[in-house]
């Protein structure tokens, strides 16, 4: 544990820090491009060079490792010239039109400019001009002149997908980052270049030119794509979803999430026509459809249950609120009623981060309603139930809860969901089972409630609102609450506090959990579970902060 001195600061790190990692984890800011602790050191930006007493000459902060003893100045009159050289040097070719660069207001050359450049410039020549729009993949665009060639992104595809796409090619002035012939940067994480782009380089197509982002509202959730369960911020502007970026958050997804959880709010945009608009019930004419439609689904749901005829048909989508609910209704005023639990699983896992659980909390549900009401059963069984005639009426959720389910196997089969005379269906989306529904009740869909989900792992998360809904649906634990009070015979639903209250009492894994503390954290370990141990992949500087037990700056 050396312990070393920087601008005047005595500070004890693990043996193997490098000075900037020393450095960002004390507060200390150090400028650089190349850095990032995902990533291998290549010491190339040269933005961060320090002075280090007893050392011949400047030394960069990035690649030198602390030592017992050594003193570090970062800001010394010596050190300011040699930064304001090198942005002097990179902004020599760099176009100045940050107002037209869909990186303005993020981008760190744009931030350093400010702080340690100079505000004139003595270069009077043409600057060197380049490719502009150049397509790298199905996804991401590059353009020549704004690159700062920090390899970022060619170390990315190297080390962290291990595919290898991009390339330095090229010398001098005309160096350039591009694709290998015949291999387009198409892995299921190229978006994650546009991320660690310090500049405007690299943008990606579906949000390039949409909108600045200081419009934008950036809103801590979860990733509703898979099993991981990533934490992703939900960039929001005029109630649409412009963007999903990753959370850093080092016990789930690291700094990484995948192209296609990426690109669920475009998802959710284009099939907005494909929402359900409303409650549907055989009663017509109602001068109330909600009112009309729960009343609707409290009788058939409750005379069914007393002959012993009614099933829950649960969602691995619905959050751990909606589960408990759910479980709660099963349990007691269903008389019992069994439920089954459906399955999305497409593909395969893959050695970064994307699971073939296609639902974001099937181990939530699972842990709540096993403890609730008992071992959910297969949908295969409830199949056979149906075409039996042993089932009346069922009380049906999802599978549309987070977007339209194009390409996805029906839940359950289309002649046995239609033996049930009675068949109640919560869902945003419409599916074949919200189609052929008697009674509809429309939830609120992602990022338009709040809730809890639970990772394959035992991460228990927070998933925030973000938008407002535009159709007339209501959040799943409003409806569920109220079809409990409804057949329960209470005055009024359960509230938030008091979910969560009875799922820690009547779940012993989340008996632990601080609900207060979920929100905008990184998330909190189901009781016996490890999920830090399921974390992505460490690669890079990381793996080396790891080995001596430092924790990484985040960037």
């Amino acid at each position: 544990m050396p312990t070393f001195t920087i601008d005047g600061r005595e500070l004890t790190v693990p043996d193997g820090t490098t000075v900037l990692q020393a450095a960002l984890a004390n507060g200390i800011d150090i400028p650089h491009f190349c850095y990032h602790p995902g990533l291998r050191i290549s010491g190339n930006c040269r933005v961060c060079l320090v002075e280090v007493e007893k050392f011949p000459k400047p030394a960069i902060a990035c690649n030198t490792v602390v030592a017992d003893g050594m003193v570090v100045h970062t800001d010394t009159e010596r050190v300011r010239k040699l930064r304001e050289a090198v942005m002097e040097f990179l902004l020599v070719n760099h176009p100045l039109d940050c107002p037209i660069c869909d990186q303005a207001g993020e981008c760190r050359l744009q931030e350093y400019a400010y702080e340690h450049g100079d505000a004139t410039t003595r270069f009077r020549e043409e600057k060197e001009h380049g490719p502009k729009r150049r397509v790298l993949g199905p996804h991401v665009l590059y353009d020549w002149e704004r690159c700062i060639k920090c390899t970022r992104c060619i170390r990315f595809c190297q080390e962290v997908t291990r595919t290898a796409e991009l390339g330095m090619f090229h010398r001098g002035v005309r160096e350039e980052v591009g694709t290998f012939p015949g291999r387009p940067l198409d892995n299921p994480y190229s978006g994650c270049v546009v991320d660690l782009c310090p500049v405007g380089a690299l943008t990606l197509r579906e949000f390039r030119f949409r909108t600045r982002v200081w419009f934008l509202t950036d809103v801590p959730s979860v990733c509703p794509g898979c099993a991981r369960g990533c934490s992703v911020h939900l960039g929001t502007f005029r109630n649409e979803i412009q963007r999903i970026t990753p959370r850093v958050n080092h016990a789930v997804n690291r700094w990484w999430i995948c192209d296609e959880g990426r690109l669920w709010g475009g998802r959710l945009e284009a099939a907005g026509e494909r929402r359900l608009a409303g409650p549907r019930s055989p009663v017509e004419g109602a001068d109330d459809p909600w009112r009309a439609a729960l009343d609707e689904a409290v009788r058939v749901l409750g005379e069914q249950a007393r002959a012993g005829k009614a099933a829950v048909l649960a969602s691995p989508r619905m959050t751990v609120e909606e589960a408990w609910l759910l479980g709660r209704l099963a349990a007691g005023p269903l008389s019992g009623a069994p439920v089954f639990l459906a399955e999305h699983v497409a593909g395969e896992d893959d050695e970064l981060l994307v699971r073939a659980d296609k639902a974001p909390n099937a181990r939530g549900v699972r842990e709540v309603l096993g403890a609730v009401c008992g071992d959910v059963l297969p949908v295969a069984e409830l199949e056979e139930r149906l075409r039996a005639g042993k089932v009346a009426a069922l009380l049906a959720i999802g599978p549309g809860l987070l977007g339209p389910v194009d390409g996805e196997p029906p839940v359950l089969a289309p002649d046995a969901a239609g033996c049930a005379p009675h068949r109640v269906v919560l869902d945003a989306w419409s599916s074949p089972l919200a189609e052929e529904a008697t009674v509809v009740l429309p939830v609120a869909g992602y990022g338009e409630q709040e809730g809890t989900w639970v990772s394959f792992a035992g991460r228990v998360q927070h998933v925030a609102r973000a938008l407002w809904a535009r159709t007339d649906c209501r959040p799943g634990i409003e409806i569920l609450g109220a079809l409990l009070a409804g057949l329960a015979g209470r005055d009024r639903a359960p509230r938030m506090d008091e979910i969560h209250a009875g799922i820690s009492a009547d779940v012993p894994a989340f008996a632990e959990i601080d609900w207060a503390a979920l929100p905008g954290g990184a998330g909190q370990d189901l009781a016996g579970a490890d999920a830090s141990a399921a974390a992505a992949p460490a690669t890079g500087a990381l793996v080396k902060m790891l080995a001596v037990g430092w924790t990484p700056a985040d960037e």
